[in-house]
């Protein structure tokens, strides 16, 4: 293995690149890859409160898109907080249902 030595300004120069790259990087995807985060089928059982078999039947019916590679099933983390948004509405407006 062999080494290379840098001067202290060009590591200076080298490092403000990197970190506007990085700045750049950020503004572009940062708030974005947010929302194309994946989950595994257990990550959205635990999130919604579900059973695999509930989570099959979401699969099976189409109300939660999944995609699948190989034999592992993955979702978008948009796809299942909308869901949980709407779990969560349905909740309530049955609540106001029963109250009445």
């Amino acid at each position: 293995m062999g080494y290379f030595i840098i001067t202290d300004s060009n590591w200076a120069r080298l490092r403000n690149e990197i970190l506007s790259l990085a700045e750049t990087c950020h503004k572009a995807f940062g708030e974005q890859s947010r929302h194309t985060d994946w989950l595994h089928n257990g990550d959205v059982c635990r999130l919604l409160n579900i059973s695999k078999r509930t989570l099959q039947h979401y699969r099976d019916t189409g109300v939660l898109p999944f995609t699948q590679i190989g034999h592992k099933c993955y979702y978008r983390r948009e796809d299942v907080e909308r869901l949980l948004q709407t779990k969560s509405e349905k909740t309530k407006t049955d609540r106001l249902k029963n109250n009445k």
